[in-house]
């Protein structure tokens, strides 16, 4: 386990840790959580690139006020992670939005009381996080082709509202 913040409040009843990455030192962990997530998306045909994830986790560290890594360990395991970056709309200015690029919750634990409490947990950090750097909403971005309905259903409870979708058209 590295050197991390801890987020406020994040010492939860089930002994689950939630922290934002501050330095490298649980970069394993990082590359670790990330092959997992990877391995079981729509994308697990495209060959894992652990020095990509090192890079934007590096980057994350380097710049705190615009990206977050955010990991959930359970004692000295990690079983969930979090990557979202905070920027203007594409095409308007002004106002800032957090996007979550990654959100994983370890297999073996997603389907527990604790990886629900993960999920939470994780989904809570960036909210803080978010509201500390004054933005205005957070986009949850789903393109893992992973329990989609329950996704769906899982964030809706949570306050998110569906505003579209995202579609893939393989040209293989």
């Amino acid at each position: 386990m590295g050197k991390v913040e801890t987020v406020p409040n994040s010492k939860a009843r089930s002994g689950l840790r939630f922290e934002v990455l501050a330095s490298t030192d649980a970069m394993d962990d990082i590359v670790y959580l990330a092959q997992q997530s990877h391995s079981e998306s729509r994308f697990s045909y495209i060959e894992f690139a652990p020095d990509k994830v090192r890079s934007i986790a590096e980057r994350a560290i380097s710049d705190p006020k615009q990206h977050a890594v955010m990991v959930c360990w359970d004692a000295d395991r990690p079983v969930g992670f979090v990557f979202c970056s905070v920027g203007e709309y594409h095409i308007g200015a002004g106002t800032l939005v957090t996007t979550i690029h990654n959100l994983n919750v370890l297999k073996d634990v997603r389907h527990s009381l604790k990886g629900g409490r993960v999920a939470i947990g994780l989904l809570n950090g960036v909210t803080s996080w978010s509201r500390a750097r004054s933005a205005a909403e957070v986009l949850f971005h789903v393109t893992s082709d992973v329990e989609l309905g329950r996704t769906h259903k899982f964030i809706k409870r949570l306050g998110y509202r569906f505003i579209g979708g995202s579609y893939a058209k393989d040209l293989g």
